[in-house]
């Protein structure tokens, strides 16, 4: 897979004569998901839609590891402490946690429990609720998501090739697409 560091500016679609959408680009190369699975065709676009929609969400989660991993944390325990800190300092319990997570199927127990252990964050029983446990963001998770956020330009990066007009069109298509009714 590439991640970074490919140039997509003044890219144009054109139909070809047996209808088939060809991207032209007038500065560098780029790969078609057909060259990057090594598939010639594919049933139909729809189809085509689908795989590539998969292909490049597993491209991007690749590139977002990679970038957390140099923080010594993963994709799910950083969306976790940006939960946290969203609330202000405020504990919430790990069910309203589980809510709020961007992969529905994370095990938010055990996230936590690797996050307490680095202490970034802190557990204790609920006060409200004494079979549930609230969770809070330490100082030192804080000071790791301002670390974060000074280099989150490097994974920004990866769609920044393309136009505002483009991300805008792309953010109301997968918007769409995970709302079919």
């Amino acid at each position: 897979m590439r991640i970074i560091g490919k140039d997509l500016t003044q890219r144009h679609s054109r139909r070809t004569l047996d209808g088939q959408t060809q991207m032209e680009d007038n500065k560098k190369e780029y790969h078609r998901i057909e060259d990057e699975i090594q598939q010639a065709t594919f049933r139909n676009e729809l189809s085509k839609a689908g795989i590539n929609l998969i292909y490049t969400g597993t491209w991007l989660k690749t590139a977002h590891s990679d970038f957390f991993k140099s923080f010594g944390i993963t994709w799910p325990q950083h969306n976790l402490l940006r939960i946290l800190r969203g609330q202000k300092g405020n504990p919430v319990n790990v069910n309203a946690i589980k809510e709020r997570m961007m992969d529905k199927s994370s095990n938010v127990s055990r996230i936590t429990e690797k996050l307490q252990k680095k202490k970034l964050i802190e557990c204790r029983p609920s006060l409200a609720d004494k079979r549930a446990v609230d969770v809070v963001i330490t100082q030192k998770g804080l000071d790791l998501l301002l670390a974060v956020e000074a280099r989150v330009h490097e994974i920004n990066n990866l769609l920044a090739h393309l136009e505002p007009g483009e991300l805008l069109l792309l953010n109301m298509l997968l918007d769409k697409v995970r709302n079919p009714k």
